[in-house]
């Protein structure tokens, strides 16, 4: 599917999608939990529906409601080696492997895109030498399928922190569930440490106790049981990015649901934009942005923030001089290779960017040129860049592949819509 996007200003007040981060790690929680745990605020999208599917496949249940999700966790799987259908979703996949281990003797872990590209030979070092069974192949219909047999046993398990944080989440989450007591250490330097923060404070919340001797160094007693608590999950910072940078840009968006206690590493997404030279305000959780006409180019780490690095390589695009968005070596391990696609997209529209080792470096025009087809390259966050970049183009822009938004976010085509985007 195919939207054509043309250039106009964003104007209006919008609340922010639930945080993905939060809900896939609420959700485990939930699942993992003796009874009924219901969670406020849910929005269905094809990650949350992976994370659904694997529950139940571990046993568990879940029924949507009106804005809602009612978990009934910790019921028994009724097959002996559980498929568990993780979709397009990193996070699910990575986060399940070790809790099937410790709960379920393994299982079957069907992967369909990318997904199957992405590394996961962080945990077939760690379980294999522990007498873990792992194969990897493709599957009959098209979706490959990783098998894992076996026990996750209690132990020290170190992790070297530059790898994905969702291998260290997913050890947090299964070691508790162990008869023996633990150690999980991450090495430093530790990238993504704020979403380690997340699923510690989601462990923590569930009841699950551990002593953290040093920074990223816990000791975990085994033998814990989840006693997850529901509630209200809170807005995402990562999705709310595209519509203050599009406001940062000249459009007017106020953006509600974001909280300034929240953990998310993207909440620095205020910062960025500040750094660039625009005006950030909050009046408790409605966030406001003001490029005031000139913004200037900046240097930003991107290792901890990942995800918001392509809205923000257009923020840098369009500003004055050079801006240098570096460490972002990460973004070649996602639902496509980011980095590469974000450079080409924006020179594309008639930007002037380039990679320079793991570094993206802009070199700033005043607008963008449009009039042409781009691909969306089936990433969720690559459709939004270039929805957002036609705001700012001379022409209008077709993107193809669009329904990669449903991966994370179905309903943003009519959220663009309401706050005056043209997309047809």
């Amino acid at each position: 599917m195919q939207q054509t996007f043309s250039p106009t200003r964003l104007m209006g007040r919008t609340q922010a999608p639930p945080s993905k981060s939060e809900a896939h790690r609420r959700m485990i929680c939930a699942g993992l939990t003796r009874g009924e745990t219901v969670l406020q605020g849910y929005m269905p999208s094809g990650d949350m529906e992976a994370t659904e599917k694997c529950l139940r496949a571990l046993g568990a249940e879940t029924v949507r409601e009106e804005g809602a999700l009612r978990v009934t966790g910790l019921g028994e799987s009724h097959e002996l080696l559980p498929v568990y259908e993780c979709g397009e979703s990193g996070s699910t996949l990575r986060f399940m492997v070790p809790i099937a281990l410790a709960l379920t003797g393994g299982g079957i872990f069907r992967m369909r895109g990318h997904l199957s590209r992405r590394p996961m030979d962080v945990y077939r070092d760690l379980f294999v030498p522990r007498g873990v069974t792992w194969r990897m192949r493709p599957g009959t219909d098209g979706a490959a399928e990783l098998t894992v047999i076996g026990s996750l046993p209690a132990g020290d398990y170190v992790l070297p922190g530059s790898v994905s944080s969702q291998f260290v989440s997913g050890l947090l989450f299964a070691l508790p569930l162990r008869a023996g007591d633990s150690t999980l250490k991450v090495e430093p330097p530790v990238e993504s440490s704020a979403y380690i923060r997340m699923t510690v404070q989601a462990l923590l919340d569930s009841g699950i106790y551990m002593e953290e001797k040093e920074p990223f160094c816990w000791k975990i007693p085994g033998g814990q049981r989840y006693r997850a608590a529901g509630g209200m999950l809170e807005g995402d910072w990562s999705q709310a990015a595209v519509w203050l940078c599009a406001s940062a840009l000249g459009s007017e968006v106020q953006v509600e649901r974001l909280f300034t206690r929240s953990l998310q590493g993207d909440r620095r997404i205020t910062e960025a934009l500040t750094a660039f030279g625009a005006k950030v305000t909050q009046e408790g959780d409605c966030v406001r942005v003001e490029g005031n006409g000139f913004l200037r180019g900046t240097v930003l780490d991107m290792r901890n923030t990942p995800d918001i690095a392509p809205i923000l390589a257009l923020v840098g695009q369009l500003a004055q001089g050079e801006t240098r968005l570096s460490g972002c070596g990460r973004l070649r391990l996602k639902e496509c290779d980011r980095l590469a696609a974000t450079c080409e997209l924006l020179n594309t529209l008639g930007g002037n960017a380039a990679v320079q080792g793991d570094d993206l470096v802009l070199h700033g025009v005043r607008r963008l040129k449009g009039g042409v087809t781009v691909s969306g390259y089936d990433d969720h966050r690559m459709v939004m860049l270039a929805s957002i970049a036609a705001l700012q183009c001379e022409q209008p822009v077709t993107v193809t592949g669009v329904e990669a938004l449903n991966k994370s976010w179905p309903d943003y085509l009519d959220a663009y819509r309401a706050l005056g985007g043209l997309a047809e």
